[in-house]
């Protein structure tokens, strides 16, 4: 069976099935449940090498927004390449925030949704002048990042996780590579870095270049998003179709360069996300929908090239999620991002 093919914005609604179940699907579900494979004594094994994060959710001595039935996590993956190992996660570090993204689960109705925010977006960071948004992350850490993001939706984050994005090499070689299809060709100019149209088979290295790289690529920040949707599609696909949950070998290199990628906040315990992916897996892709919150145009604000925010569909869409509408906005509007799968 091919990977998923990378293609517009919207596509036809044959593909649901395959649709991302993002970071929390593709690494949750294998450390939630693929543990059951493995002795109970490599379950501690991997939650000690999830990082914690002290002081990572909004204090609620602040203003916050009112707690919905459902739960929304905060998915934040970052590039941190050539950031100490004392400054991996610290707030006031020179992480960015490469990806963020809104996983909500409704308290009924067996649905589950990834909103991408992205990173680029011009947005009001409390306590701070104005910039893009991914800065917040860097000035504050996720604590600072999820005070934007709920001023920004009026959302409350329950939990926070964060991946390294140099884990994403460890995790695709020890699937063997991941198998990527392009509708079209990418070229990189700045560097020489190209992937055919049709098939491409990435091996760790090549998957990091493929998350990572926007300067040289059209479509900047909204094409790495859909490139990095593509890819979290293929990870979670190779990882179900290539026996990794019925060989002990296969799955212990996994969950070790997963559970070492990931950083969640202190209140997050190894149970949490273990009956998150048991969640996620009863729902399963079909009944999965991947956002992008919608934008205005770009812009240049001072030497920064940024997007826009669009108030009027920005309000809509998260009324809509803390209304409980969110499946019949998505519909009239039709927002959903779409993957075809290749077969």
């Amino acid at each position: 069976m091919g990977g998923p093919a990378l293609g517009g914005a919207r596509g036809g609604r044959h593909a649901r099935s395959l649709r991302v179940l993002g970071i929390l699907l593709g690494i949750g579900l294998l450390l939630g449940l693929g543990v059951t494979a493995l002795a109970e004594w490599r379950t501690g094994t991997y939650d000690r090498s999830i990082q914690r994060l002290p002081d990572a959710l909004p204090h609620d001595s602040g203003v916050r927004p009112v707690q919905d039935p459902g739960q929304n996590w905060l998915l934040i993956g970052s590039d941190l390449r050539g950031v100490p190992a004392a400054d991996k996660w610290r707030p006031g570090g020179r992480a960015r925030a490469d990806t963020i993204m809104l996983l909500h689960m409704p308290e009924r109705g067996g649905r589950a949704y990834l909103i991408s925010v992205p990173r680029d977006l011009w947005a009001e960071i409390p306590g701070r002048d104005r910039g893009k948004i991914n800065s917040a992350f860097a000035a504050g850490g996720s604590r600072l990042l999820a005070e934007t993001v709920e001023a920004l939706s009026g959302v409350r984050i329950d939990h926070v996780a964060a991946v390294d994005f140099t884990g994403f090499k460890a995790m695709t070689d020890a699937l063997g590579g991941v198998e990527i299809h392009l509708d079209q060709p990418i070229h990189d100019p700045s560097n020489g870095w190209s992937w055919p149209a049709g098939r491409n088979v990435l091996d760790g290295e090549e998957a990091l270049r493929f998350v990572r790289e926007r300067k040289g690529l059209s479509g900047s920040d909204l094409d790495r998003i859909r490139r990095q949707q593509a890819f979290l599609l293929a990870l979670g696909k190779k990882a179900a179709d290539s026996g990794t949950l019925t060989s002990p070998w296969k799955l212990d290199a996994f969950l070790r360069a997963a559970s070492g990628s990931l950083a969640v906040d202190s209140q997050t315990e190894f149970g949490t996300l273990r009956s998150l992916a048991t969640r996620l897996a009863r729902i399963g892709p079909e009944r999965v929908s991947f956002v992008t919150m919608p934008t205005g145009g770009s812009a240049w604000i001072g030497d920064q090239n940024v997007l826009l925010p669009d108030p009027e569909s920005r309000d809509g869409l998260f009324d809509a999620l803390r209304d409980g509408r969110l499946e019949g906005y998505l519909e009239r509007h039709d927002l959903e991002n779409e993957i075809d799968a290749a077969d």
